[in-house]
C-alpha cells in the first residue's frame, strides 16, 4: 500500500471514489455519473492499482484513512 495524493486521482477516479466510500455498487456509480457498468469497473481497477490495494473493501478504507475520504 502506498501513500497517494487525491491530486493524482482524475476527476472521475475521484467521483467514482467519493460514491464507492459511501458503499455504492458499480451499477449505483454508473446510473448517478450518467456512465456504463463497465466504465465504473474500468475507473475501480485504476483505483485498486493507484492504490496498490486488491478488492474495494480494502480501498475504501484506505482512502478513508489516507485522504479523509478524498
Amino acid at each position: 500500500m502506498r501513500k497517494l495524493k487525491v491530486s493524482a486521482l482524475t476527476c472521475r477516479e475521484k467521483d467514482v471514489l467519493e460514491l464507492l466510500v459511501l458503499g455504492c455498487t458499480n451499477k449505483k456509480i454508473a446510473q448517478q455519473l450518467r456512465i456504463s457498468d463497465f466504465t465504473v469497473r474500468d475507473h475501480v481497477f485504476s483505483l485498486l492499482l493507484k492504490y496498490g490495494v486488491k478488492n474495494r473493501m480494502t480501498l475504501m478504507l484506505v482512502s478513508e484513512r489516507l485522504n479523509g475520504g478524498m
